[in-house]
């Protein structure tokens, strides 16, 4: 490069011309979609599939992928997954290996799509988890972040359920926020992505603005889950006419979870032991509904069938919005499924390892490895071979070894090239004060 040319580049960053983000301005957005994202936390693909009746209609004439799973079996690790794309083992985000109460900070490097979509969108979060709060740096990624007028913040603990749980974390109050926000903006030519993330489905239900049948703490009753998702089925639909007027048609609108939990007796199913709440990576736990409701910008009906996880989240939107991710990325686009093609086969991997649990898994066309690993290396890993067409309950293994097959879940299970540091600290001091004058520090929530 020539020094006058040079000149020239640094005087353009100077004065802000070659940043997208210079006093407030976007880069020029072409041709990219308005875009809504809401996460119901806990939510398996079955309940949706049975819950959500109004939403489930809009996604019959949109597109439903049918074998999408979560990169973990709780919040934290799986929602900073969607948002970058990238496996638990890399980005960092989880709970300490041998402490139950501990969450890691991953680091400020790691590539969050909605980061990147804010070079050309304005970009929205509103937050019902307390693994989200701004003690972590999702809340970076984006030019407006709302978890504070919802639920409290714990740090990066948890276990403290008075510190964190309102009777205004739920979808009524959520959408009110939502639309107050959006209301009060004026649409423009940049283009907007919105995050919603509710908790109703999860609990608990103190104060929720729907009958439990006296169920008040979360993962008690089925009754207060299935009370909560009808619930959450009219707000869904809420968001999406709100949304659809905002734009006149012209979004992407989608509806997933995070994870899922067991439903009956499934804990208690064969083989004994080796089945737990959101801590191990079975179907029960990873197997979550994505749904992409109908408008301008998608049409259907269309089910994409195979697996796929939901870190091609963060690929599928950056391409839809015409960016592309700063990292390399083991997770794929899902554009060219939507638009009609075959869903190419790839394996599919899952985590589970923190407070004293580790158990991952492939997923390798219908059939499932999964390995059960003494955290402190006491002991060899058990393994488990299911046929997900066959015992779709993963009760019955066809082997309990890998064969060459193994070699491909120790490659899923690295680093793919690219690791985030993370660091497990206290929390701060105010919020430190604030939780032992609750009586808080310690205990397991399983909650997650």
């Amino acid at each position: 490069m020539t020094r006058p040319r040079l000149a020239l580049l640094l005087l353009l960053c100077l004065t802000g011309a070659c940043s997208p983000g210079a006093e407030g301005r976007k880069a020029p957005a072409g041709d990219a979609p308005n875009i809504v994202l809401v996460l119901v936390d806990q939510l398996r693909r079955d309940w949706a599939e049975e819950w959500l009746v109004e939403v489930g209609a809009l996604a019959d004439e949109g597109v439903r992928f049918d074998g999408m799973r979560s990169a973990a079996p709780w919040t934290y690790p799986s929602v900073i997954s969607m948002f970058s794309g990238l496996y638990p083992q890399q980005h960092g985000a989880d709970g300490a290996p041998d402490d139950g109460r501990l969450l890691s900070t991953f680091s400020e490097a790691v590539p969050l799509f909605p980061k990147t979509l804010g070079e050309i969108y304005d970009t929205s979060a509103f937050i019902t988890n307390p693994f989200l709060q701004d003690w972590n740096p999702l809340h970076l990624a984006f030019d407006s972040f709302d978890a504070e007028d919802f639920i409290g913040n714990q740090g990066p603990t948890r276990g403290n359920p008075k510190a964190v749980w309102t009777s205004h974390m739920f979808a009524d109050s959520v959408n009110r926020a939502v639309m107050a926000h959006f209301d009060a903006k004026e649409p423009s030519s940049t283009p907007e992505f919105t995050y919603v993330h509710l908790i109703d489905v999860h609990g608990p239900w103190e104060g929720a603005p729907f009958e439990t049948g006296g169920a008040l703490e979360k993962n008690t009753s089925e009754e207060a889950r299935h009370a909560a998702a009808r619930f959450l089925d009219g707000k869904i639909l809420e968001l999406y006419r709100y949304f659809l007027a905002r734009y006149d048609g012209d979004l992407v609108f989608l509806v997933t979870s995070d994870h899922g939990m067991e439903r009956g007796a499934e804990l208690s199913l064969e083989p004994a032991g080796y089945r737990q709440r959101k801590a191990t990576v079975h179907d029960f736990n990873t197997r979550i509904p994505f749904w992409i409701l109908p408008s301008k910008r998608v049409s259907g009906p269309r089910v994409v069938h195979g697996a796929c996880s939901n870190i091609d989240i963060a690929p599928t939107l950056l391409e839809w919005a015409g960016l592309r991710s700063p990292a390399p990325l083991p997770g794929r686009s899902l554009l060219p499924a939507i638009s009609g093609a075959a869903l190419e086969s790839r394996p599919v991997y899952s985590l589970m390892s923190a407070f004293g649990r580790r158990n991952d898994c492939v997923i390798l066309g219908h059939e499932k490895l999964m390995r059960h690993i003494d955290p402190t290396g006491a002991g060899p890993a058990i393994k488990l071979v299911y046929d997900l067409e066959r015992d779709p309950a993963e009760t019955s293994p066809i082997a309990h070894a890998f064969g060459e097959r193994g070699r491909i879940l120790e490659e899923e299970a690295g680093d793919h090239g690219l690791a985030f540091p993370k660091r497990f600290e206290p929390p701060d001091d105010e919020t430190l004060r604030g939780l032992q004058a609750l009586g808080y520090l310690g205990g397991e929530d399983d909650g997650k």
